[in-house]
């Protein structure tokens, strides 16, 4: 799906050569959810605040429809607590991804703005990890997580990917703003208990157009209410 998107992206820009590019950046709320066939994790999962940071590009497709991707690094992480078997149980990570998010974009024009909406795959390449874990109030681990596919000796995957929902506007004089929620799809954790990342977000860009004749023609909608 991610490489049929790009060329997509690689065509319509080639044809239509309407492309806008600009820095985004925001807030991430992201919950890591736990999984297994033997416990049930239930109301031990804690908001983890966090941020996102990259470029944004926006492929003209027509009047109504484009291709928005972003090149982004995304810190994420998860922290529940838990006491089953009368042992209190405590872990709080951060991990960093740099991830590329590609969403089909619809647009309704409302006079000076655009109401967006849009959906599509993202795939995750894992950068950075940090974590603590306490049993019984002690600290027993910390630092980075161990990488890799290995169900015995490793903690974390590599790599992660989802589906991405996304809603909000944009302006025609070029600045954007959207919400958006991650549904992870892939499970991050090599061991038995399954982990997935679920976020939701907040993104502002300001969106450049790199065509002389795009930028002429926004200016002019801009002033036509």
């Amino acid at each position: 799906m991610i490489l049929a998107s790009l060329l997509l992206g690689i065509m319509t820009s080639s044809v239509f050569a309407q492309l806008r590019v600009g820095p985004v950046g925001g807030l991430n709320f992201n919950r890591q959810v736990f999984k297994s066939n033997s416990y049930r994790y239930e109301g031990i999962f804690r908001t983890h605040l966090a941020f996102n940071v990259g470029i944004l590009t926006d492929v003209i497709i027509n009047k109504k429809l484009s291709l928005q991707s972003e090149l982004i690094y995304t810190l994420k992480g998860g922290y529940y607590k838990s006491d089953r078997y009368n042992v209190s149980e405590e872990l709080n990570t951060d991990v960093g991804y740099i991830s590329l998010p590609i969403c089909l974009t619809g647009k309704l024009d409302v006079k000076a703005a655009y109401i967006i909406f849009g959906a599509g795959p993202y795939l995750s390449k894992l950068m950075h990890s940090q974590h603590k874990f306490y049993s019984a109030g002690k600290n027993i681990e910390n630092g980075k997580l161990r990488v890799g596919t290995n169900n015995i000796t490793d903690q974390l995957k590599p790599w992660d990917a989802g589906v991405r929902v996304k809603a909000g506007f944009e302006l025609k004089k070029g600045m954007y703003m959207v919400a958006f929620y991650d549904i992870g799809t892939a499970d991050i954790n090599p061991q038995f208990t399954v982990t997935r990342n679920k976020t939701f977000g907040l993104q502002v860009s300001y969106l450049f157009s790199t065509t002389e004749e795009d930028r002429y023609e926004r200016f002019e909608k801009f002033y036509e209410f």
